[in-house]
């Protein structure tokens, strides 16, 4: 007789995004974007965290008898149901890249508030851990870089 845990693993459980390892980023990407993609409003989701966040603009609004014509900040009223849909796609975008991170990559990142961001962040920490330096004047992309992850990688030095 199989319990239910073994149940849900056959069945492939689907409550939480792929969790990154760090010596595998090109699959947890590949993988992070199918599972954002099978979610409701996957195309946004995806479109959050690949192309530039959803943003409040300005709206013109035209002089009437009594005033003159304005600018103003769209506010959540202003706003398309599509647009609204956009928006809440962006912050559930931002939720699951960050539950999709180890604990020490989510405390370097986890104060940006875009899903973009964090995306780009993660790519930069990651592919920075993992470059061969020719000499340490040529390590910009380090600096980027929490100095506890420094310590675990060993560069590789060409003369």
């Amino acid at each position: 007789m199989s319990t239910m845990a073994e149940n849900v693993i056959a069945a492939g459980a689907d409550n939480r995004p792929p969790m990154l390892e760090k010596s595998q980023y090109n699959s947890w990407l590949s993988r992070m974007l199918l599972y954002m993609r099978g979610k409701e409003n996957g195309k946004e989701l995806y479109d959050s965290v690949i192309n530039d966040p959803f943003q409040y603009g300005k709206v013109k609004v035209p002089a009437t008898p009594t005033t003159v014509a304005y600018t103003r900040d769209i506010t959540n009223e202003d706003l398309t149901d599509k647009e609204k849909i956009r928006e809440a796609c962006g912050i559930r975008a931002t939720n699951i890249v960050l539950q999709g991170l180890p604990l020490d990559v989510y405390t370097l990142v986890n104060h940006h508030t875009v899903a973009k961001e964090i995306w780009d962040r993660v790519k930069l920490l990651i592919e920075g851990t993992n470059c061969h330096c020719k000499n340490e004047n040529q390590s910009h992309t380090m600096s980027l870089i929490d100095p506890h992850l420094r310590r675990e990688k060993q560069f590789t030095h060409i003369t």
